[in-house]
């Protein structure tokens, strides 16, 4: 049983993930940290090539996952993006889409490190309105992130089957 976070970025999936990982007893795996190391190239420098780059490489991590056991994953905020991952990341596991209303994330993320956001957090608006609908088709549960990440570790370990 695996447990699979996504959302947009700063919505919360590293934090609640380690969180939930430690109450689980469960091995914890943020899929942008595994890449870079996979690959031994930093986002932005992937970035840098193209965005395709990084999302076909993004896409072969995947794949490792699979065959993980009783791990959650934070996800990379644009991972619905290229077709045939959400196929991928149910094969994983259960897919908790973290729904955080975007003010919060504006007034909490440092947008210098990610590559997405060099123009400014207005881009986090539109991020937001071009993958909604991608995350919620790729989740089995949608979650409103709005308080403490400890309340929202209980209401997804309440949710798992």
């Amino acid at each position: 049983m695996n447990i699979v976070l996504i959302g947009i970025m700063g919505c919360g999936k590293s934090t609640i993930g380690k969180l939930l990982a430690k109450k689980l007893h469960y091995d914890f795996i943020d899929a942008d940290d595994y890449l870079v190391n996979k690959y031994q190239m930093s986002i932005p420098d992937m970035f840098a090539i193209s965005e395709d780059y990084f999302r076909q490489k993004e896409s072969e991590c995947l794949k490792d996952f699979i065959e993980k056991k009783n791990t959650v994953f934070a996800m990379g905020g644009g991972v619905i993006k290229k077709e045939g991952n959400a196929q991928l990341l149910k094969k994983m596991g259960t897919v908790f889409y973290l729904d955080r209303p975007i003010d919060h994330i504006v007034n909490d993320v440092d947008t210098s490190g990610r590559p997405l956001l060099k123009d400014g957090a207005d881009k986090l608006y539109a991020l937001f309105n071009e993958r909604k609908a991608l995350y919620e088709s790729a989740c089995d549960y949608h979650l409103i992130n709005d308080e403490d990440a400890n309340k929202m570790v209980e209401e997804i370990s309440k949710k798992i089957p």
